[in-house]
């Protein structure tokens, strides 16, 4: 832990950012990180990006933990309908291919949004805490594998980032954090699901745990059907590591989802 935290002190001492904002998913690397980001005196709030095709069960995980801890929440929502509205119009996003424009519109622009808002003037810079974690993937050992990242406005800082499962696993016991039903049963967070990197036999297990959640996705399947499009949400994915993939520090989930017990 205390190497963490110096990894946190350290970009506010080296870049001096108007503030720390804890981007916090629902998974239980994003909980840790932000419970460590809270200890900090820059720490504003926790960020929670509402993609609006996800589960509401980890909505209401991150609601409720942020009450309990006393967290200031800032819920972010991405464009209401716009995932309903872009599948019916090009079909099931499926494939790397696809995931850029899904990235950019359910979680980018929202962050964007934020980090324009707590900016004091022109070229400062907000620090945003993640619980990105080498040990997730190789294909995020490639793209991510510094503590901290400036991306013009954005600093991005992964204190965690050469934890290991079990590390994670040992901190929320001994700080008492809950952990989330969903990650427990689906082995992610559960607050995305666009589909662009996932493996179609999800749906199936989704379904069982969260069958509101799947039968929207299966209704906008059919849907797509209907009107000649693409129609199959997800699509299954090589396991080698796309060293031309960019940084896209909001979607760990998406090559880990049954990678990880935490």
């Amino acid at each position: 832990m205390p190497d963490a935290l110096q990894i946190i002190s350290n970009a506010q001492v080296a870049y001096q950012p108007a503030c720390l904002l804890a981007l916090f998913s629902g998974g239980h690397d994003s909980i840790v990180s932000t419970h460590l980001a809270a200890q900090h005196p820059a720490f504003k709030a926790v960020v929670h990006v509402n993609t609006g095709i996800g589960i509401e069960q980890t909505r209401e995980f991150v609601r409720q933990v942020c009450r309990d801890q006393g967290w200031p929440l800032i819920e972010e929502h991405a464009p209401k309908g716009w995932y309903d509205r872009n599948c019916l119009e090009k079909g099931m996003p499926g494939g790397p291919g696809q995931h850029g424009i899904m990235y950019q519109r359910l979680k980018d622009d929202q962050v964007r949004r934020v980090v324009r808002r707590h900016k004091r003037w022109r070229g400062d810079k907000v620090g945003l805490v993640t619980g990105i974690r080498k040990a997730e993937s190789q294909r995020r050992m490639r793209v991510h594998a510094v503590p901290v990242i400036r991306e013009r406005a954005q600093l991005w800082i992964n204190p965690i980032l050469d934890w290991t499962a079990s590390d994670v696993a040992s901190y929320m016991a001994a700080n008492k954090l809950p952990r989330n039903p969903v990650v427990d049963h689906l082995h992610r967070s559960g607050e995305c699901l666009c589909g662009a990197l996932a493996d179609p036999q999800e749906l199936g297990w989704i379904g069982i745990w969260y069958p509101e959640a799947a039968a929207r996705i299966r209704k906008l399947e059919r849907q797509c059907f209907l009107r000649g499009l693409p129609h199959n949400w997800g699509r299954a994915l090589p396991l080698e590591a796309d060293p031309n993939q960019p940084m896209l520090p909001l979607c760990s989930d998406c090559p880990t989802r049954w990678d990880s017990d935490v």
